[in-house]
């Protein structure tokens, strides 16, 4: 289904841009030779959809679009790239970049390496991981990418060298409409 749907899209696309082309190569012709009668302006072609990170979907989905049944495939590295981010507690101060592509939640802390407080660790430490992807922690980032699902209670404990710990909280009690994510505190000021 996702194939055809992306197939769809392309040839649209493709069927669009031959229109312009074609749009283009006519209208000098069409101004060169003299009409008896007023000829009325083509209709404005209109503009392809944008293509749509989140795969296709007839699940059931939370107020907030996540799906809540099912699972997809991890997000591309141009997924990733093409949302923006969703808004987590105290993650900005913290200098964490959050986004959320269909089931999906990405965390990434991330330190210069001239700052004296680095980001070290993170790790799971209360709950269960939905099914995510095991943390990447290297000099300077440390992350997170997990599948949020109804039920979800987790919690994720990021460690820097100068603030010590900070917690990632992920939860979606059953019943509720969507998911709440929050750092138990900021950076400090």
């Amino acid at each position: 289904m996702r194939t055809t749907m992306i197939s769809l899209l392309v040839v649209t696309v493709a069927l669009l841009a031959c229109k312009k082309e074609e749009d283009k190569t006519e209208a000098p012709r069409a101004e060169a030779t003299p009409a008896a009668t007023p000829v009325a302006p083509a209709p404005e072609p209109t503009p392809a959809e944008p293509a749509r990170t989140a795969e296709p979907s007839d699940q059931p989905q939370s107020r907030t679009g996540i799906p809540t049944e099912g699972n997809s495939k991890p997000p591309t590295v141009a997924e990733w790239n093409a949302v923006g981010e969703i808004t987590v507690r105290h993650s900005t101060p913290l200098g964490c970049e959050t986004k959320l592509v269909r089931e999906w939640l990405r965390v990434s802390c991330r330190t210069a390496s001239s700052d004296a407080n680095q980001i070290l660790a993170v790790e799971l430490t209360r709950g269960k991981d939905s099914g995510g992807i095991p943390p990447f922690v290297k000099k300077g980032v440390a992350s997170i990418v997990t599948r949020v699902k109804p039920g979800m209670d987790a919690e994720w404990t990021y460690r820097w060298s100068q603030w010590g710990t900070r917690k990632l909280m992920v939860r979606w009690p059953n019943g509720a409409p969507s998911p709440t994510y929050e750092f138990d505190q900021s950076a400090p000021k």
